[in-house]
């Protein structure tokens, strides 16, 4: 009786300690870790202008947007944007869902950014801009709306 008792004990240890496996711990958000501002990507320009589309500039020599972050894993981050000749820090909270990343800043704004696995970058929402440019076809200036997109990479 004691030799089966010893030997349940011993099945019943041993079970206990297979199920304590690490492969159990969840992996991380990709979205963790460090970020920073690499290209800004422009669309919805209208004829004449169409072959713009698509188009990816360098966010700083191009649009003086420099701004890089940390998403940590205790779901808190840590932001510096050197964008127009200043420097600001800012912080906040973070959710991540699906492919969605919501920065929640400590001043109450709220930014969205979509996160491409392809790619491994994240993506802002579309910002609508109006800009003077250079019509292609008459060589004159006009006022001409469109979109751009910020693209965020791991330095």
């Amino acid at each position: 009786m004691k030799r089966l008792l010893y030997l349940i004990s011993v099945v019943v240890f041993a079970a206990g300690l297979s199920s304590c496996n690490k492969d159990d711990d969840p992996a991380p958000d990709p979205v963790v870790g460090k970020w920073a501002s690499d290209r800004v990507r422009i669309s919805g320009l209208p004829a004449p202008f169409t072959a713009s589309n698509g188009q990816e500039l360098d966010a700083l020599t191009q649009f003086g947007i420099s701004t890089s972050f940390e998403i940590k894993s205790d779901k808190t981050f840590t932001e510096t944007d050197r964008s127009g000749g200043t420097v600001v820090d800012f912080e906040g909270t973070w959710v991540y869902t699906g492919t969605e990343l919501t920065k929640n800043y400590s001043d109450g704004d709220i930014i969205k950014l979509t996160y491409d696995d392809t790619k491994k970058q994240l993506l802002s929402e579309t910002i609508a801009v109006q800009d003077s440019l250079v019509n292609p076809t008459t060589s004159k200036r006009q006022l001409v709306s469109f979109t751009l997109q910020l693209v965020y990479k791991h330095p």
